[in-house]
């Protein structure tokens, strides 16, 4: 009896270790796959993170008169031009942009002489110099662009296209070209390039070239361009060559056809035609953006005789996209300056960050009205210190 109550207690026990056993096993597999469907659905749900940046660099008015083609020449023995000398001192910050944007305000028609204001003419090496300094774009449409007649305007848009590393926009061959957007790529930001002018000093196309030019206020066209643009790009640039020479204030329709665009789809729309530095403001579009509108660069180089016109802004544009969302941001716009400097007589004609600028080459500058003080007093007074690079803020 005995024996038998220790075999029953025995059988008794294994039974309840092996029960426990079955318990945590059990325990354990459901534990187990519970955190495996955690795990797997975490990887497929949670894309990682990741954005590029473009840092884009715009300046004014490559506007080539006749002292600065005279000296380009006197450089060399052959009768060649060599402007390299006038751009040096800024290369190495156009370099740094990513992609960088300048209005070619005079054309390069190789069938015609070289000639000065008012209907320009720029030596066609232009080209290939703006090209070795680093620049991208050249934007065409502006009030010189029939300087050298429809024919001229072609041949300025064939070279251009036809250097390496260089596009111009804002001419056409054809209305066909309207949609042919002329786009960049640059750390997986698409970018497309629009440009359009207010008028061209009353010189018209004929007839059958029509559609060489599209101007600010032919609003079908510039609306069906614009919000093309948009479908095919991530960012859309747009340049306008229009306002009142010489005013320091945008005009009513720099305002409206800057507002217009903006509805349409631009992101950004960059200045040019004044001379001088106008305002940045922000618009907001019909769809809720804030858009940078910057109404005047002024003049990036010309030999022209009163101080405002040698202020030039080189304005930088950060974009960063988003590539989980497919959105593009666009940081405030900062602006550098660019100081045209010369001697009596236009002499030694060239280009100096206002970085580099001091007291000393403004004393002999053959403008005494170009100080450093007057400098300041201009860009702080038209751009403020929001819009400009910390180097020039007010301390």
């Amino acid at each position: 009896m005995k024996s038998r109550q220790i075999l029953a207690l025995i059988l008794v026990a294994f039974l309840a270790v092996l029960g426990v056993a079955f318990a945590v096993t059990s325990h354990s597999s459901v534990s187990k796959d519970s955190v495996e469907l955690k795990t797997d659905s975490a990887v497929t749900t949670a894309p990682e993170p990741r954005s590029t940046t473009v840092k884009m660099l715009a300046v004014g008015d490559n506007l080539i008169h006749k002292p600065i083609y005279s000296q380009a020449q006197a450089r060399t023995k052959d009768g060649s031009y060599d402007f390299k000398p006038v751009y040096a001192n800024l290369k190495e910050t156009i370099q740094s942009a990513d992609i960088a944007v300048i209005n070619q305000e005079t054309m390069m028609s190789s069938s015609r002489p070289v000639a000065s204001y008012p209907c320009f003419n720029t030596p066609t090496v232009m080209a290939q110099t703006l090209a070795d300094l680093g620049f991208d774009v050249l934007t065409l449409a502006n009030n010189h662009m029939l300087d050298t007649q429809s024919s001229g305007l072609i041949e300025t848009l064939d070279l251009i296209n036809s250097t390496p590393g260089l596009i111009g926009v804002g001419a056409y061959h054809n209305r066909e070209e309207y949609k042919q957007i002329k786009t960049l790529t640059v750390n997986e930001i698409k970018f497309a390039f629009l440009s359009y002018t207010e008028h061209t000093n009353g010189i018209a196309l004929p007839s059958d070239k029509a559609d060489y030019i599209i101007y600010m206020d032919e609003s079908d066209d510039v609306k069906m361009q614009v919000q093309y643009a948009r479908t095919v790009a991530d960012v859309v640039v747009v340049s306008m060559h229009g306002g009142v020479e010489y005013s320091d204030t945008a005009s009513d329709f720099q305002k409206a056809f800057a507002q217009n665009v903006v509805n349409w789809g631009a992101d950004v729309v960059i200045g040019t035609h004044p001379h001088t530095l106008q305002p940045i403001e922000y618009l907001t579009s019909t769809d809720g953006r804030q858009v940078p509108v910057l109404y005047s660069l002024g003049n990036f180089v010309s030999a022209q005789d009163k101080y405002k016109r040698l202020i030039g802004g080189m304005a930088w544009l950060t974009f960063t996209k988003d590539h989980v969302t497919g959105k593009v941001a666009v940081d405030k716009p900062q602006l550098d300056i660019a100081i045209t400097h010369y001697g009596a007589g236009f002499s030694g004609l060239k280009l100096y960050k206002l970085s580099q600028y001091s007291d000393s080459l403004a004393s002999r500058h053959a403008l005494s009205a170009l100080t450093m003080k007057s400098i300041y007093e201009q860009i702080r007074s038209i751009i403020g210190d929001e819009y400009l690079i910390d180097e020039y803020k007010a301390k």
